[in-house]
């Protein structure tokens, strides 16, 4: 699939970028030899600086690929049952059609606003998403499966302007929802359904487009926390392009290598660590709107991946599907994964069946996307024991959170990093933006860890109770708050316990008020039409009082000791 690269008319910036797509895997695999470890004697570690940091724009990568490689086939979305054939674009067209969407954004917005997609994957987001990029409009991604509650708050802190929504989504009359919130929407002025994205990008006007300041706002990502209060992470456009590209520097692909992208676009990992990162890599990005296992099969096979991201859930259920044992592999290279436990046996499975090298990646929204990564030729105890090392131009470091100083090798504490690719905020939350951007620069994670000897982290733990299920990030407080609002409820506790398929299933522990019975049906229906359904409780106790320490707080860890299935 790859074509020529031609050079002509280039900025310095996408020379460089041009320069590091070319790379051969060779080279970069003789650059990203094991140095991250040598010397290390504390807890702290300055990554390698190598790298460029470069100041571009979305913008910049997409114009640069096109440019590049204009006939290389930058986007496959599969075929979906009979009514939707296989489509592709080459990056010249995709260019065209994003600068096209560009226009239509333009004709209803201003360079600034923010505008949300509340849908699932299609071409027609990844086109929105670079469309928003080249106009200069803030994106603000949202995960399809909200309720409306959940909705309106993130509309409204937000203030978005405009939304793009799927009119049905698994079932769920969205056209419904945001037609009863929008009287209490008064910042939203404009709705589309991406049933009518041809009929509004046709209406596009040809107008010039902006230039597009590399540290400007590129997109609102929310991410919740101990208050249950989702926060809009806002990522600038150098933050993303760098970020994808320097995780992509480690993965040691050839340019013009294949895509398998199955993450959702709301996400950072499938916007920006997937989507980016082969436009980086000058790639061909196949996308599969939702995850299955013989899709996922299906597209290794038929299109020759050679690289995807997939949550260890993904994985177990690739390696149980009927297919597996009959797909060809031969083209894979790489496998990154992350998002929760990487147990050793499933990744000496995955390397045995695919023979594909497996990679564990440490992410976070507010560092802008991948912090840590493993490398290829890492023996199973580093991919499954640590997250890897810390990207190139950028610093790691363990801290004991009471005092805030340097930890020793091996000894738990907060891990921070500092990265050029951080977050610019908190959309509109100056508070939280300085509990987690501290005033040198560092992002406290809130993740528990150590640095080991060999310059990789290792992570124990978390400082917040956030529970990760199947690579979703699920925050207690927020179930705990809506479980306040039933009437039977006196008191409830929310905690994570080990789970062999999903890395962690949700408890909830429940005291009940006098005269009313353990109903754990009634309160899970409750919860369904309150919020996302992976965030209901899978399993319940009911309990007459809660452990305590002596400030009156609940000590969930001895509920999670206590707790049996």
């Amino acid at each position: 699939m790859p074509g020529e690269i031609k050079e002509k008319n280039l900025s310095s910036s996408s020379e460089r970028l041009l320069n590091h797509a070319r790379q051969p895997a060779e080279a970069i695999a003789e650059q990203a030899q094991q140095k991250a470890g040598a010397g290390v004697k504390s807890a702290y570690l300055h990554a390698a600086t190598d790298s460029t940091f470069l100041e571009s724009s979305v913008a910049d990568l997409l114009r640069t690929a096109a440019q590049s490689v204009p006939q290389q086939l930058a986007l496959i979305v599969p075929a979906n049952g009979e009514n939707r054939p296989m489509r592709s674009w080459t990056y010249a067209r995709l260019q065209a059609e994003a600068e096209r969407a560009a226009q239509a954004l333009l004709g209803v917005f201003q360079p600034g606003d923010r505008v949300a997609t509340w849908a699932g994957g299609s071409a027609e987001i990844i086109l929105l998403h670079l469309g928003a990029a080249l106009a200069g409009i803030v994106l603000v991604t949202l995960n399809p499966a909200n309720r409306a509650g959940e909705l309106e708050y993130l509309l409204t802190q937000g203030e978005v302007r405009g939304l793009f929504l799927d009119r049905v989504y698994r079932k769920l009359d969205n056209a419904a929802v945001i037609e009863n919130l929008k009287p209490r929407l008064p910042s939203l002025q404009h709705v589309i359904f991406m049933d009518q994205w041809n009929t509004f990008v046709a209406g596009a006007i040809n107008v010039e487009l902006p230039k597009i300041a590399a540290d400007s706002a590129a997109m609102i990502l929310f991410t919740s926390g101990t208050t249950g209060k989702p926060k809009g992470a806002v990522l600038a456009h150098r933050g993303i392009v760098n970020n994808a590209r320097l995780s992509t520097e480690r993965l040691q692909l050839a340019a013009g290598s294949v895509w398998l992208n199955m993450l959702p676009m709301f996400h950072v990992g499938g916007s920006v660590t997937m989507t980016l990162g082969c436009l980086s890599n000058f790639g061909t990005q196949v996308l599969l709107p939702e995850f299955s296992a013989d899709a996922m099969l299906d597209a290794i096979q038929r299109y020759r991946v050679g690289v995807t991201m997939a949550v260890p859930t993904m994985l177990v259920a690739m390696l149980q599907s009927e297919l597996a044992p009959a797909t060809d592999f031969s083209s894979l290279q790489v496998i990154v994964t992350g998002g929760t436990v990487v147990v050793p046996e499933l990744v000496r499975a995955v390397r045995e069946r695919t023979h594909a090298e497996v990679m564990t990646l440490f992410g976070q929204t507010e560092a802008g996307g991948c912090m840590c990564l493993t490398r290829r030729g890492d023996d199973p105890e580093r991919v499954t024991q640590s997250v890897g090392a810390p990207l190139p131009l950028s610093e790691a470091k363990v801290i004991a959170p009471e005092t805030g100083k340097i930890a020793a090798i091996g000894e738990v504490g907060e891990i921070c990093v500092r990265t050029q690719c951080r977050m610019i905020e908190y959309f509109r939350m100056p508070e939280k933006t300085r509990e987690a951007l501290d005033a040198d620069g560092w992002v406290h994670t809130g993740d528990l860890g150590v640095m080991r000897d060999d310059g990789y982290l290792q992570v124990t733990g978390r400082l917040k109770d956030m529970i990760i299920r199947g690579g979703e990030n699920i925050y207690p407080r927020e179930i705990e708050d809506q479980l306040a609002e039933h009437a039977s409820v006196a008191q409830a506790a929310v905690f994570g316990v080990a789970d062999e398929k999903w890395g962690e299933q949700v408890v909830a522990a429940v005291i009940l008020k006098p005269g009313f019975g353990a109903d754990a049906n009634a309160l899970i229906e409750f919860l369904q039409s309150r919020m996302a359904k992976h965030k209901v409780p899978r399993y319940w106790q009911f309990v007459d009082q809660f452990p305590v320490n002596a400030s009156g707080k609940i000590q969930k860890f001895i509920l999670r000791e206590q707790f049996k299935l």
